[in-house]
């Protein structure tokens, strides 16, 4: 699904902020990236989406080196991959519906599959009530929500998610992560990035672990082994 190989990032003439970043996640997995604050989580989402293209290295994705791609080559890779910011970028002027309907309107989906599919899942997190309501009218937690039900209404084949949870309280946090952890059991690859340790330790992925923007692969075995010995 995606090859880093040895990728390093820098914004202008600064430090890097990301260095040798080399790894790769098979289709249909599931990682926790995790890292204090800081240590390049966001920069290297927005690299995985395609944000922004490295100072150094490769990136393949989906079978293919985006290194020498153009804007409109690289659209349509982004098609294929589902998104929640941190910032949410929720459109004003459009409602709940049909700011979560957009990417399937994006798709060409008729009209009666898209109201049937969005209502289904405003349902499931909790917003039925709000689907007519535009995103200046709810709370952080809501237009959260709303951003989650966008990127997954499509079944991505790749699903990026910074801080998912991180507005919501537990009940609803857990709730989202079944919904997540239903889709990659359709087949949906997912990284989330996330500083909740008790969603990292009741879901159990490997994890991705930023320090000082390098990374390294943490499986959940060796994470519990380190636990034990280190009497934690």
């Amino acid at each position: 699904m995606i090859t880093f190989e040895h990728v390093g990032l820098r914004y202008g003439i600064g430090p890097e902020v990301l260095s040798d970043i080399h790894f790769t996640l098979e289709p249909g997995s599931f990682h926790f990236l995790t890292g204090a604050s800081g240590a390049g989580k966001t920069s290297l989402l927005n690299l995985m989406f395609l944000g922004r293209k490295p100072t150094r290295g490769l990136v393949h994705m989906f079978g293919q080196s985006i290194n020498g791609l153009n804007r409109a080559q690289l659209c349509v890779i982004r098609q294929k991959i589902g998104v929640v910011f941190q910032e949410f970028r929720l459109l004003p002027n459009l409602s709940t519906l049909d700011n979560v309907a957009l990417p399937l309107r994006i798709a060409g989906r008729p009209e009666k599959e898209i109201r049937n599919n969005v209502n289904e899942l405003l349902e499931w997190v909790g917003l039925g009530e709000h689907k007519n309501a535009l995103p200046l009218t709810l709370s952080g937690g809501q237009q959260q929500r709303v951003a989650i039900a966008r990127a997954v209404i499509a079944r991505p084949k790749l699903l990026l998610a910074d801080e998912p949870t991180g507005n919501l309280d537990d009940n609803i946090g857990f709730r989202l992560m079944h919904l997540f952890e239903q889709l990659n059991r359709m087949g949906t690859t997912i990284v989330i990035a996330t500083h909740n340790q008790a969603i990292i330790d009741k879901f159990g992925h490997p994890r991705m672990i930023l320090d000082s923007g390098r990374l390294h692969v943490e499986e959940p075995e060796n994470w519990a082994r380190k636990n034990i010995e280190g009497g934690c």
